[in-house]
């Protein structure tokens, strides 16, 4: 059957939204939230970007990963097997980049290179680890690196996402899931990603929730949080290897994966042109313009791949996008 085509933006034409076979595509509320199935009819996403998951681990057998998951790193030296007893790691990385229309499981986001980057020793972690693990994930090809993980401190670490970008990678980090505001500052090169629920309230902000989304000055964007589905082929509670999961964890890798999207479309686009697209195309929620439950807004995917795809023009109008582009700059120094 041939696939029915909508008047593309620039070089790229879209299909119509695709509805994927996966049997937990039902389920998987964020999936329309975020309008990936829009964004899929443009790209499912290209083992060519390579996303890293700074976290525990990653198994890479995991039915719904497998054939993505690279060799992976440590920042305590030679990596061994993924520890079986914290899948953290995992749950994170199938959130963000399950198989898409393969008949199992949930979905991810696209379907990326994953690379596992371990800076846990258990379920422990600390700044020094975690700013180690992406400067590794950098000095590896990573293009879009995620960290579900928390920290005392930031500085450190956002002096490795500022080396990540450098080198042409955008970092994203979990708000955290105190289900309160905390004073921290703003960060220029760390992407603080907080939670949403179904209704794109703040994930807790519901009375009698006893936990939900840390918000505050710090937060650049927002994500669904709230009963996302991950794959846990491990868990023997779980006899069909998924389950639901709540947490800002899953939301940064939601947000991370549009952004992989966005460089599945147009390899080409900086770490400055994907941040900005992503800040521009975001669903406003709260105060108009950013605010500190959900900063720029909710990621939408539909829009991110739409924008990517206008970046991809007929060489008469490279001009326009590249003064379009250059506007849009200005809007991450903007807060209020």
């Amino acid at each position: 059957m041939a696939l029915a085509l909508s008047a593309g933006i620039g070089g790229l034409a879209a299909a119509s939204p695709l509805i994927p076979d996966d049997p937990y595509f039902a389920i998987s509320w964020h999936a329309a939230t975020m309008e990936l199935p829009q964004a899929w009819s443009y790209s499912r996403g290209s083992v060519g970007v390579v996303v890293a998951v700074v976290d525990t681990g990653v198994i890479p057998t995991e039915p719904d990963l497998q054939g993505r998951v690279l060799p992976p790193l440590s920042v305590f030296g030679p990596a061994g097997p993924a520890d079986e007893d914290y899948r953290h790691g995992t749950w994170v990385a199938s959130a963000l980049s399950m198989g898409i229309n393969n008949g199992i499981g949930g979905v991810g986001v696209g379907q990326f290179s994953i690379l596992p980057v371990q800076a846990t020793i258990g379920d422990v972690t600390k700044p020094e680890w975690i700013a180690d693990g992406i400067r590794l994930a950098a000095d590896h090809g990573a293009r879009v690196i995620n960290v579900s993980l928390h920290a005392l401190t930031y500085g450190r670490i956002d002096e490795a996402a500022q080396y990540a970008r450098s080198k042409g990678a955008l970092t994203f980090i979990a708000a955290g899931n105190d289900n309160m505001e905390i004073s921290m500052p703003a960060y220029d090169n760390l992407i603080f990603v907080s939670g949403t629920d179904r209704h794109d309230h703040r994930w807790g902000a519901d009375p009698g929730s006893t936990s939900g989304s840390t918000y505050g000055p710090f937060v650049d964007l927002s994500a669904p949080a709230q009963s996302i589905v991950v794959a846990d082929s491990i868990d023997p509670n779980l006899p069909h290897h998924y389950g639901l999961i709540s947490g800002t964890s899953f939301a940064a890798p939601l947000a991370a994966g549009a952004a992989a999207l966005a460089w599945s479309i147009n390899p080409n686009l900086t770490a400055d042109q994907v941040e900005s697209m992503l800040y521009n195309t975001a669903l406003d929620l709260g105060k108009p313009g950013w605010d500190k439950e959900f900063g720029w807004g909710r990621v939408n995917a539909g829009a991110i791949a739409i924008a990517a795809a206008a970046t991809v023009p007929e060489p008469a109008a490279l001009p326009i996008f590249a003064s379009l582009t250059l506007c849009l700059l200005v809007r991450r120094r903007c807060r209020s």
